[in-house]
């Protein structure tokens, strides 16, 4: 029986809306840029648009629905409030067979929100709250979620907030324990420069597979040590996603290219990492060898690049398997 795999990040719902140029103009909004706003600013915005799609979003959210789509037993923590936005993402990530852990919150921020303004030439603009995902704390976080889990995946996205630390503090623990292994993606190259000791110090002790983009790994460690870097510390294996260049995979103080795939078209790059770690974290479930687990990561990637969004469709991936 395959194990389960549990994701934590940011639990952020995607709302889609058809606008005018004339409208982004009038909102202040760059086009092609993304915008983190207050509350009641994206409030505000929402009275104002007719949504024609929403979708439970956020990098370890799309990684893990394409786990279960894909056919593995996975589960995701983050936090969304008891409101209509928290309600849909609770079900839309239920809907892809993707079990929702955390309790959803009574009182404080409403759940975050991107919306994402597609012009009539297919850009998109995207307007940010943050909101309840940045109070996932240790309450959320219970012992039984570890039951028969292989793998925790972390987002470093949620190093931006003090208490999804103390969840993720709780998360390690647990996981420990449980003899379960951590997977971390770096997420984002401003964030690591920002948080750059704290990651390294965090990935040397406690993470087992970290999965992370060229310029991140760079930032990381300042393109030095990151070839004796396994075997001096508890990690075992890394993987750097390199774009069209593929991907490398250090094991055992080895490290090996993986050729990218070839596309007919590309279309839009959005989710293109997170469907990498889909592909790469259900082969590893199912107890394929890094090198195998990659190249069907990159099947994952290529698919997702040549269509407008961050997931494929169930129909989709069964055509890999």
């Amino acid at each position: 029986m395959t194990k389960k795999i549990i994701g934590m990040g940011n639990a952020v719902l995607d709302i889609l809306a058809s606008v005018s140029d004339e409208f982004l103009k009038s909102k202040n909004l760059s086009k092609g840029s993304m915008t983190l706003v207050d509350q009641e600013v994206s409030n505000s915005i929402l009275k104002e648009i007719n949504p024609i799609k929403k979708d439970s979003g956020g990098s370890v959210a799309n990684t893990i629905v394409g786990i279960s789509l894909l056919g593995s037993s996975s589960s995701f923590c983050g936090k969304v409030k008891e409101d209509q936005l928290g309600d849909d993402f609770v079900n839309n990530m239920q809907n892809t067979g993707t079990n929702f852990l955390c309790k959803q919150s009574k009182n404080g921020l409403s759940t975050a929100r991107c919306i994402i303004f597609v012009t009539p030439d297919g850009e998109r603009s995207m307007q940010t709250f943050l909101g309840a995902s940045t109070t996932l704390d240790e309450s959320d976080i219970e012992e039984n979620f570890f039951d028969d889990v292989k793998y925790l995946l972390i987002e470093g996205y949620l190093w931006s907030s003090e208490s999804a630390r103390r969840a993720i503090k709780k998360a390690i623990k647990i996981a420990i324990n449980k003899k379960v292994k951590i997977v971390f993606s770096l997420s984002d190259f401003n964030l690591v420069k920002m948080f750059r000791k704290e990651f390294f110090n965090f990935i040397k002790s406690y993470v087992h597979i970290l999965i992370g983009n060229e310029s991140e790994f760079g930032e990381l460690f300042q393109n030095k040590e990151e070839e004796y870097f396994l075997s001096e510390n508890l990690t075992e294996i890394m993987v750097k996603t390199r774009g069209e260049k593929g991907v490398v995979i250090y094991q055992n103080r080895n490290l090996k290219t993986i050729p990218s795939v070839r596309v007919k078209s590309l279309v839009d790059t959005t989710g293109a990492g997170d469907m990498f770690a889909a592909g790469f974290l259900f082969q590893m479930l199912r107890g394929l060898d890094p090198l195998t687990a990659a190249q069907f990561g990159c099947k994952m990637a290529s698919i997702i690049i040549q269509q407008y969004g961050a997931r494929p469709t169930k129909e989709i991936l069964e055509k890999l398997l």
